[in-house]
């Protein structure tokens, strides 16, 4: 039980990574400009972290095949208007864009790996629009594949995601506590 938890909770802090990544793309002083959106960002996330605990507490939403969590919490405030057909498609809209943070991170990382002979060299090469389109498209046919094997069955897939989560956390952290020492 303390372990699913752990694990929910730091999943919906996914998403941070982003800001460490694109740091160089901050204006001058990077570092200072880098920090404060993510605390900014950290404000925000707790806020609305708090927020939607207290409104399930309240609400009492029971998680369905039917609907999802966020759906029920969104009916009992909303009712069926507009405000819910907006709550649903903003909510489509952030996963959208958090599936894309793979689509960003993926192939810078797996190109450096290529660069240092740990992947196939194919993966270390831009295409045409100065992206790297085979790490793209390595991405794109493990997703495919993973979306066939399970069915698409999200409750199948969102376990996948934690474990591959803390996995790249861990390697990561490890790595840095690793170099820190040395």
């Amino acid at each position: 039980l303390i372990l699913k938890g752990f694990s929910s909770g730091a999943v919906a802090l996914t998403g941070v990574e982003a800001i460490s990544n694109g740091v160089p793309a901050f204006r001058r002083p990077e570092s200072k400009n880098a920090a404060m959106t993510l605390v900014i960002m950290g404000l925000i996330l707790g806020t609305l972290f708090f927020g939607v605990s207290v409104l399930a507490h309240r609400t009492h939403p029971y998680p369905s095949h039917d609907q999802t969590v966020m759906a029920q919490m969104g009916l009992a405030v909303f009712g069926n208007g507009p405000m819910f057909v907006l709550l649903q498609f903003a909510t489509a809209a952030i996963l959208t864009l958090a599936a894309n943070t793979a689509y960003n991170g993926f192939p810078s990382l797996s190109s450096i790996i290529a660069k240092d002979g740990y992947l196939p060299r194919q993966l270390a090469h831009r295409g045409d629009r100065l992206v790297f389109s085979n790490g793209i498209l390595v991405l794109a046919g493990c997703a495919a594949t993973l979306l066939v094997v399970f069915d698409g069955d999200v409750s199948a897939l969102i376990p996948l995601f934690a474990v591959g989560l803390f996995l790249s956390f861990t390697l990561s952290q490890t790595s840095m506590v690793l170099r820190t020492t040395r």
